[in-house]
């Protein structure tokens, strides 16, 4: 570009020796990043990174070429500088911070701009500003095709585009709202707006367009927009902007503003109206499905809780309906949702790509208060359920809501199974879980404890009811094969004598045997539960050795706490021998390791026992001892007895909450003659919600009371009514939940699709 004017490096600070600097506000340097080969997505995820940790100055140093820089940043504070040439999509719905880019812009700068300031020294590319409408976009030097399409004003929210130079051809066009300024500041007379007939602002139905120093031809003119002389107003109104724009890249407005001043505004409302419905003709063949799916933390639940609709309802208010819609997969909500659910619906929650997950468990965890029970029992057929642990509860809970009188056996004192006997009071305290245990008996359930089912019993539960579920937990250890074998202690016999003592008030005889030093074997949740009971009862963590031939399989966070606190977790190693005070192991080189131990705990595995099961039943035991019918039927060929929970194999507390549910509609669809469909599993999907339209947040930055608008609605809807507001031609209605196309109206062009939140609406052929 040449002209009285110098290039974009002399805006460039620098400091007294003519270096280039970042430091450009006073007592404050910025945090650089060096952004030379950093692929895009990374470089923006540092930026989230910095911001979401405090910072408020960022350099971007080396930039080349990186796109969406600075992508939905909603911090009005926060300033970014981008030395190099940014790619495209710089700014893209950018909520309130300040990007300066010292060097040249590319296409799409801007584009759905909701607030904030984004300033290029230098040239910038097509289709600037697209959709624009909020915030402030000033470039120094020359633009391309197509800027400031569809700008638009939004409330109270006015765009303004301020260019130094020139710009080419459909400056303007389809302009709903806002303000563009075209400063022509070196004079040229011709292509300062493009050449081509009909093109500036062809379309306008809305905002304004300046241009300083240029008579424009009237064949340049678009359709729907006309010329004008700026009133006194229009005038002070530019000169502020003008001088803004001189402020940031070190001009003098002096003679940009002494010069004549064009207006053009749209002549009409909406010039090419005939597109639009009623005579819009064309019609794409598609029409809005509405339909909801199942959200990704839904789908990563073994329980198949809704979480999405849950959090809808706390969205609403709707508190009742959100504990009911629980309560309808689970009769643990509050000991199992709230305490030792290891959350996998929030490791798989779209949010935590943008900062952290929902925090789902802990808004479970606060409905405690809302127990009830279920209505009177209505159903003839009695039930007997064999364990009282997470999928006998979850079984005996299902059927009894559906009106049938159960009976669950057990051979320990108290119902629970391993939430009782084994896991640490220290991750679920006892009185929680009575909570829900209460609610259950409340319902009618009857409890029948401290009665050990063996094959006499079975044969009399088999006279005395219709039906007879077997859930046994695994509580039977499996020992690893290994020379010295008696020198190791089961770890479950150790957390039932932990759990056993503290109810007696003996807990110190839980640790009989034991010394300074221990080692466990096995990495595990179990395992987890074993190193917490040992270090309540006074165990050193830097005492504890964790042993595993794999990656422990223990919750993450949970690993992470107790290796914080000094507890050793080593993989992989091989137990090769015990012998009295520690054990030897192997790595998978072959090195042999003596470990010190005064006692060593194995966790490795479990089976259940199941002997009391029908011959016909005993045959079809696999060779690790359990009874596996399949996830899709829980039916035996006894037409009487069904299997499920630790019994037809190992699985987590979720796990066998869900088991236990399909297992009682199976039975109930048998008792009542319907033929039973089993649920569709379904893998966990990533929707592609409009992450983007989220504001990174940092951790405690949200009360607990609002975390439920922090979801992003994957496949849910919320009843937000974007799309019907978006819709060009009304065809979309809503009534409560039920949503009605008027097909007549309906052209199939996607808008409702595109502006759903949760990406719910899908369009498919009529």
């Amino acid at each position: 570009m040449t002209g009285s004017y110098p290039s974009w490096e002399s805006s460039m600070p620098v400091n007294e020796k003519g270096a280039a600097k970042t430091d450009t506000r006073p007592g404050c340097r910025p945090v650089e990043i060096d952004a030379r080969g950093v692929p895009y997505r990374q470089l923006n995820q540092q930026i989230r990174q910095r911001v979401q940790s405090g910072e408020r100055y960022i350099a971007l140093k080396g930039v080349r070429g990186q796109r969406y820089l600075g992508t939905g940043l909603d911090c009005p504070d926060l300033r970014i500088e981008i030395y190099g040439v940014p790619g495209e999509d710089l700014g893209f719905n950018l909520n309130g911070p300040t990007i300066e880019v010292f060097g040249h812009g590319q296409n799409a700068i801007g584009n759905t701009m909701d607030s904030g300031t984004i300033a290029v020294h230098g040239m910038a590319g097509d289709a600037l500003a697209y959709g624009m409408r909020g915030g402030r976009l000033m470039v120094r030097d020359d633009v391309g095709y197509r800027v400031g399409i569809h700008m638009k004003e939004y409330g109270k929210k006015i765009p303004q585009v301020v260019i130094g130079g020139t710009a080419g051809d459909y400056l303007g066009e389809y302009m709903a709202g806002g303000i563009i300024v075209l400063l022509n500041m070196n004079n040229h007379s011709e292509m300062v707006a493009g050449d081509s007939e009909k093109t500036l602002a062809t379309g306008m139905h809305g905002g304004e367009l300046y241009i300083y120093g240029y008579e424009v031809p009237s064949y340049l003119l678009g359709i729907g927009a006309e010329p004008g002389s700026p009133r006194r107003e229009d005038r002070q109104k530019v000169e502020a902007l003008v001088r803004e724009h001189c402020r940031f890249f070190g001009l003098d407005p002096a003679p940009l503003l002494d010069r004549e001043l064009v207006k053009i505004a749209p002549q009409g409302s909406r010039p090419f109206a005939r597109f639009y419905y009623p005579a819009y003709p064309s019609d794409t063949g598609l029409k809005p499905e509405h339909a909801e799916r199942v959200s990704p933390c839904e789908a990563a639940c073994p329980a198949g809780i809704p979480t999405g609709r849950f959090l809808r309802h706390l969205r609403h208010g709707e508190f009742v309906k959100a504990v009911e819609l629980i309560d309808e997969y689970t009769p643990l909500r509050y000991s199992c949702c709230g305490f030792i659910c290891p959350h996998i619906c929030m490791d798989s929650c779209s949010r935590g790509r943008v900062d952290f997950p929902v925090r789902t468990s802990e808004l479970a965890h606060r409905f405690k208060s809302e127990l009830e029970a279920a209505p009177p029992l209505e159903w003839d057929d009695k039930i007997a359920v064999i364990g009282a642990g997470p999928a006998g509860l979850s079984a005996a809970y299902q059927l009894a809501r559906r009106g049938y009188p159960v009976t669950v056996f057990d051979e320990a004192s108290r119902p629970g199974g391993k939430l009782y006997q084994v896991i640490s009071r220290s991750r679920l305290p006892l009185e929680d879980l009575e909570l829900d245990l209460q609610r259950m008996k409340k319902m009618g359930i009857r409890f029948a404890n401290g009665i050990r089912v063996d094959e006499s019993k079975m044969e009399q539960l088999l006279v005395d009811y219709d039906y007879v579920i077997v859930s046994v937990g695994a509580h039977r250890p499996v020992m690893p094969p290994v020379k010295g074998a008696e020198y190791l202690r089961p770890g479950l016999e150790f957390l039932k004598e932990v759990n056993r003592g503290r109810q007696e008030g003996s807990i110190p005889g839980a640790l009989s045997g034991a010394g300074g030093k221990m080692v466990i074997i096995g990495g595990g949740d179990a395992a987890v539960d074993g190193i917490e009971a040992a270090l309540e009862l006074g165990v050193d963590p830097a005492d504890v050795t964790v042993i595993d031939i794999q990656k422990p399989s223990a919750n993450p966070d949970e690993r992470r706490k107790l290796e914080k606190m000094g507890v050793q977790f080593r993989y992989p190693l091989f137990l090769q021998e015990a012998m009295p005070g520690g054990i030897r192991v192997h790595d998978s080189l072959g090195r042999e390791e003596f470990i010190p131990a005064d006692m060593a705990l194995v966790f490795i595995n479990e089976m259940p026992e199941l002997d009391f099961l029908p011959p016909v039943l005993q045959e079809c035991r696999d060779k690790k001892g359990f009874y596996n019918p399949g996830e899709r039927s829980f039916r035996t060929p006894h037409p009487r007895i069904s299997v499920t929970g630790d019994a037809a194999g190992l699985g987590l507390v979720t796990t066998n909450i869900g088991r236990g549910r399909r297992c009682a509609l199976e039975v109930d669809a048998y008792l009542r003659g319907r033929e039973y469909v089993p649920e569709p599993a379904v893998e966990p999907e990533v929707i592609p919600a409009h992450r983007l339209r989220a504001a990174p947040l940092q951790e405690g930055e949200t009360d607990i009371e609002e975390e439920c608008l922090r979801c992003l609605h994957c496949g849910i809807c919320v009843q937000c009514d974007r799309c019907v507001d978006a819709c060009p031609r009304g065809a979309l209605e809503r009534e409560g939940e039920q949503f009605e196309v008027d097909l007549r109206k309906c052209g199939g062009c996607g808008t409702c699709a595109a502006n759903c939140p949760g990406n719910v609406i899908q369009m498919i052929n009529r």
